[in-house]
């Protein structure tokens, strides 16, 4: 399967929560690389700028999106929003408390971090020189200003991800809370990057997370090489939950080691099962 065949990117990020652009310079970008839509998916919260399920740009179409950490029995899951009223109050209400979340592992982490390094990492004046939400990206990028890291890789690997010094575990909202709000909010439910989800059965948890209302499955993912599950498996299971497609870089931006919009591409017919499914129209 080659992933760059396609139109639409539907895993982005922005400045919004730990992307490097913005969401006009994300549409300028997908202009530059002949990507007609693309959909902005920061975590836990959604661009001011998005007030519309669907946002036209000329010759670029955004999705409004967000990917929100679930907790699935004890597991951590991250599920993907697509076509979301923004101004729904029961999206607020989940998103809120998921960002709740996020402060208080963040301030955990600031103190951990400073507890491992020779370098005094203050909360507060990371999370008011980030420039959306403090998310580990921003730890990441300081390890490396301060000189304790050669790269945001190696961030993660020795300090931040599951297996690092510093990993602090963030408590997270139920699936069946969060799925219920984004189609409170008018959107498809996707289970995000299933081929790196740190050891969880992915074919057991589609069946609780169908139960609860999953639409789709992130398909399309550039995961290298040794995926736990590859881009045809997640097609074979998605097609056997009756699920739709969806696919995309989890492009970041410049700088942050995930410059990669439009790497990864979603077909015509599966962008047009969606816009189907959803009851919207892209033009």
């Amino acid at each position: 399967m080659i992933l760059s065949n396609g139109l639409a990117d539907l895993h982005t990020h922005t400045v919004a929560s730990d992307g490097t652009s913005t969401v006009a310079e994300r549409v300028e970008q997908a202009r530059d690389r002949d990507l007609p839509v693309i959909a902005i998916t920061d975590h836990d919260c959604i661009a001011d700028s998005l007030t519309d399920r669907v946002t036209h740009h000329d010759d670029v179409t955004v999705i409004t999106g967000v990917e929100v950490r679930a907790d699935l029995d004890g597991e951590k899951v991250e599920l993907l929003g697509y076509f979301v009223d923004p101004d729904t109050p029961a999206l607020k209400k989940v998103l809120v408390r998921a960002r709740e979340y996020r402060t208080e592992r963040n301030r955990t982490l600031a103190a951990r971090l400073t507890e491992l390094t020779d370098h005094r990492f203050d909360y507060e004046q990371l999370a008011d020189s980030a420039p959306g939400m403090l998310g580990r990206p921003h730890f990441a990028q300081r390890l490396i200003a301060e000189g304790v890291v050669d790269s945001v890789g190696g961030a993660f690997e020795e300090y931040l991800g599951a297996e690092g010094k510093a990993y602090v575990p963030m408590e997270r909202v139920s699936h069946e809370r969060i799925i219920e709000a984004l189609h409170d909010a008018g959107g498809l439910v996707s289970l995000a990057h299933p081929g790196r989800m740190n050891g969880l059965d992915v074919p057991a948890a589609l069946t609780p997370l169908t139960e609860a209302g999953l639409d789709a499955l992130e398909v399309r993912y550039p995961y290298g090489p040794d995926p736990a599950l590859t881009v045809d498996e997640a097609a074979n299971l998605a097609d056997e939950h009756g699920l739709l497609h969806t696919g995309g870089s989890d492009c970041h931006g410049p700088g942050s080691g995930k410059f990669r919009i439009g790497d990864v591409r979603l077909p015509r017919a599966e962008l047009e099962a969606l816009v189907e499914a959803a009851g919207v129209e892209l033009h």
